[in-house]
């Protein structure tokens, strides 16, 4: 094929092929295709090559993974279409700088091509590490969300997190340039090491999948996912405020015997009467588009209408903290008891750049028009909010509003203690595409991870149960307005949730160990 001798185009399509890895396609041995460019390292002669080479495919590979970041523009309305091919193709260009220098790193560290390799891997977790915490970080589709599926890749997050899955993912991907460059690479030592690795966390990952579920404060708790599906272009117009909270009190109170759109779980209760009402109703994130303590008064008989004064109510909206200088907002998330008083709050701590604020906005002023003119701030930290069952115990919801999920470290400091997450979004910005699926799987994975229930809600996107495995217990698809009931049934304890990202430090410097000990050697005997 002449086109892998053009490393200007084989470079991005083997990082572009690879990506397909990825959830939702998993078409896991594409990761084979992570080998064209890192043979390519092996023959680089100038610093710039190699550089070129990792950014060229993180560019491929980053290209698929974020195409839908335009569909934001798209919904902001036909001002911004002359914007797409940026949104396109400038933020990939910009998170493979983080594979070019990786590659750049190998290159320069190590000069023989069997510790060059184990160094490309070395490198590339750790930049990708980097990408993850660096500014506000940006972590989506990390090499190891190719183990986003069930069992035994939700399995191994639970040991070494998802950084821990993309050294043992980037392991598997450069297996078959080590076994056909073995000699090369000074025999067998590199593939048979990379080998023993990969079939010691696939061992580990089985050993572990059987671990018992444990009863919570949480266990039994009837929860109910509102999803209205209110179109992007509708959710701020204050006229129609009344219209979607009407939606909203309507799914809450939707007999299952009148829709196909109920419930999937058996043993949820047959209609939300006063008798067999849920015990906590939860609504996506900015569910009501206004700030909820201050009009409360004007709106608490509808919440106790959803509540049945029986139900606790989750739901997002603003919060407006007022100083001298001006008034401050928070993208917050409520704790409701059923009386409709709110009982805790809790301000989204990481805002997305460039949708919940600007950074320097006054240079962008164009942007008012598509994100609107006002910065939301950070929270101050992470908060646990106390729900009180009708048998006097506490369960402890850790809430984390939209692509909070994303971020393993801060989900696992949040969710310290919890006994469920509960994560509201809003997917709508990115349409019907993979973004929405992305940030599902994303979710799944933090919950195999930390062992912990999840009740993923969004005003538009995709909500869903996921149980401490990581398993879809029951969901709603994108774009459908509807609701689902189940039953959350505990939770299990993990190595990650333990140890944070020790296992993919330990990984690490085995690996760099690795990139020494698979140097050739060389014979002295004359």
């Amino acid at each position: 094929m002449k086109i892998l001798t053009r490393p200007v185009l084989a470079v991005p399509l083997a990082g572009l092929l690879a990506s397909l890895a990825l959830p939702p396609i998993h078409l896991f041995p594409f990761l084979f295709f992570l080998s064209v460019p890192a043979a390519m390292l092996l023959k680089a002669s100038r610093k710039r090559s190699a550089f070129l080479i990792g950014w060229g495919m993180g560019l491929g590979w980053f290209v698929v993974s974020l195409y839908w970041t335009s569909n934001a523009l798209v919904t902001g309305g036909s001002a911004f279409y002359w914007m797409i091919p940026f949104a396109v193709l400038l933020l990939p260009a910009g998170l493979a700088l983080f594979w070019g220098l990786a590659f750049l790193l190998a290159w320069l560290c190590f000069s023989s091509p069997a510790s060059r390799l184990a160094g490309c891997c070395f490198w590339l977790m750790g930049m990708e590490w980097l990408r993850g915490h660096i500014l506000t970080g940006f972590p989506w589709q990390t090499p190891g969300m190719s183990f986003a599926f069930a069992p035994i890749g939700f399995d191994l997050a639970s040991i070494l997190g998802v950084y821990g899955c993309g050294v043992v993912a980037i392991l598997i991907g450069l297996l078959p340039l080590m076994l056909y460059q073995r000699q090369h690479l000074g025999g067998f030592i590199l593939p048979v090491s990379a080998a023993i690795i990969i079939t010691m966390a696939m061992a580990a990952a089985a050993l572990v999948s059987g671990r018992p579920l444990e009863d919570t404060a949480a266990t039994g708790l009837r929860i109910r996912m509102v999803q209205p599906s209110i179109p992007q272009k509708d959710k701020w117009i204050r006229a129609l405020r009344a219209e979607h909270i009407e939606k909203h009190i309507a799914l809450s109170l939707m007999d299952q015997n009148l829709t196909h759109q109920g419930s999937a779980d058996p043993d949820a209760p047959d209609a939300p009467d006063a008798q067999n009402a849920p015990d906590v109703i939860i609504w996506g994130e900015v569910s009501y588009a206004g700030v909820l303590e201050q009009d409360l008064p004007k709106w608490d008989e509808a919440f106790r209408a959803a509540s049945q004064m029986k139900s606790w109510l989750i739901l997002g909206s603003l919060y407006r903290q007022d100083y001298p200088t001006g008034p401050v907002y928070y993208n917050s998330a409520f704790l409701m008891q059923p009386d409709a008083s709110i009982s805790g709050r809790y301000d989204k701590q990481f805002l997305v750049p460039w949708g919940e604020f600007v950074p320097l906005r006054h240079i962008f002023s164009f942007v008012d028009k598509l994100v609107g003119g006002v910065d939301f701030s950070n929270g101050a930290g992470p908060v646990l909010l106390s729900l009180e069952r009708q048998d006097g115990r506490l369960v402890r919801i850790a809430p984390l509003i939209c692509y909070e999920i994303i971020y393993p470290a801060s989900t696992r400091q949040a969710s310290d203690n919890a006994d469920l997450i509960v994560n509201l979004t809003n997917d709508a910005w990115f349409g019907n595409s993979l973004g929405p699926r992305q940030h599902l799987a994303m979710a799944r994975m933090r919950s195999a991870e930390l062992g912990l229930p999840m009740v993923r809600v969004a005003t538009t996107g995709i909500s869903a149960v996921i149980d401490p495995y990581g398993r879809l217990v029951t969901h709603i698809g994108y774009d459908v307005s509807g609701w689902r009931d189940a039953v959350i049934k505990g939770r299990t304890q993990t190595l990650y949730s333990r140890w944070g990202e020790s296992g993919f430090v330990f990984l690490l410097i085995v690996i760099l160990g690795l990139s020494f000990l698979s140097r050739p050697r060389h014979n002295t005997m004359g």
